[in-house]
């Protein structure tokens, strides 16, 4: 029987370490998390519905938006697309049990695990922090928990979700992307007394 090679992160080879000053604001390199590419129309007839149940999580329409609940997470990236985030080596269960759920239907379930890294920003100054390289406006009337954007940060193309309040953010990022944003957050965390 074969086995199941272990997932790298996109700066495994890097072994970065958490950044920044505790209290202010803190960057760190998030494990690897399943994630799959959901295309669906939500307006087919149960299709949301069906796809809830598979999930445990509902698929949020509201543009710009994502749910979660027990480590899945369902983030909006158009009218008829969707992120799920599930815990590493669950994704090929979860896009099994998505795929039967949807049978019939005009849809596409894709794993595409490999294509992000995830980073957490978060502290009293992570607005601050992200706004040195975002354009997004980001202060709490704004941007809010339960949020996020496609948008470009150090000229790089990501996701920002508001994950908390307090503020705590998750940035996903292209692979490929991943070290370069690594060392821009590593130069922009030093201003916060690292």
């Amino acid at each position: 029987m074969a086995e199941r090679l272990a997932a790298r992160t996109a700066l495994a080879d890097a072994s970065p370490r958490a950044l920044g000053a505790p209290g202010a604001v803190t960057v760190a390199l998030m494990a690897a998390r399943g994630m799959l590419d959901v295309r669906l129309d939500p307006q087919a007839p149960g299709a949301c519905e069906r796809a809830r149940e598979a999930l445990g999580i509902a698929l949020p329409l509201r543009p710009n938006t994502r749910s979660a609940h027990d480590g899945r997470a369902a983030l909006w990236l158009g009218p008829d697309e969707w992120l799920i985030v599930v815990p590493d080596g669950e994704e090929a269960a979860v896009s099994v049990q998505l795929s039967e759920a949807l049978a019939g239907m005009h849809c596409a379930v894709t794993d595409v695990s490999d294509l992000r890294a995830a980073f957490e920003v978060k502290g009293a100054r992570a607005r601050d922090l992200l706004a040195k390289g975002c354009a997004v406006d980001l202060h709490p009337r704004a941007f809010r928990p339960g949020e996020l954007a496609l948008t470009a940060l150090a000229r790089v193309r990501v996701i920002i979700c508001q994950t908390a309040q307090d503020p705590s953010y998750e940035i996903l990022v292209e692979r490929s992307y991943a070290e370069y944003l690594w060392h821009w957050l590593e130069d922009a965390v030093t201003e916060f007394g690292v």
